[in-house]
């Protein structure tokens, strides 16, 4: 009972977030373009579409509630395992500190030197936001190759294992 509501309510939550996403794709592409006196269309020769803020802030929500959604389910994993088994909560634990570890040297070997953009003068081309983004960056790269790596070597384990 309780695993077919869950699934409901995932289901249903999925069809709602990929219909706003589909909308506002949809007003991004097919909306128009902003008046060319309020950008610098000259410089990079393209229009600027009406709706890219509000793509764009969407994207942030979204970005946001996945991010929250994995720190607590994180926390209540560890804590319903520390509870039952205390081995499985310190490998969680174990694993949540080699991601920190994995963050901060990403941010160290990231690179602050600050962008020549035309046209740009906001706040966001300084040390730290860059390397903020490249350690982001380098840390997708780390894990896609971590994942692939994974996937590659997981049929060889699996038959090592059988041998035994």
């Amino acid at each position: 009972m309780a695993v077919t509501k869950i699934s409901r309510i995932s289901r249903w939550t999925l069809y709602a977030l990929t219909a706003v996403t589909l909308a506002l794709l949809a007003a991004f592409f097919f909306g128009g373009s902003v008046l060319p006196e309020n950008q610098f269309s000259e410089l990079v020769g393209l229009p600027e579409p009406n709706f890219t803020n509000g793509l764009l802030y969407w994207i942030y929500a979204l970005l946001g509630i996945t991010v929250l959604a994995v720190f607590v389910f994180s926390i209540v994993g560890f804590v319903n395992n520390f509870i039952n088994n205390r081995k499985k909560a310190l490998n969680s634990l174990v694993m949540l500190v080699i991601f920190a570890v994995l963050l901060i040297i990403a941010y160290s070997i990231g690179d602050g030197t600050q962008l020549n953009i035309l046209g740009y003068e906001g706040p966001d081309n300084v040390t730290a936001r860059l390397k903020m983004t490249d350690m982001w960056i380098y840390s997708v790269y780390i894990l896609m190759g971590l994942v692939i790596l994974s996937m590659l070597l997981s049929p060889l384990i699996k038959r090592i294992g059988k041998r035994k």
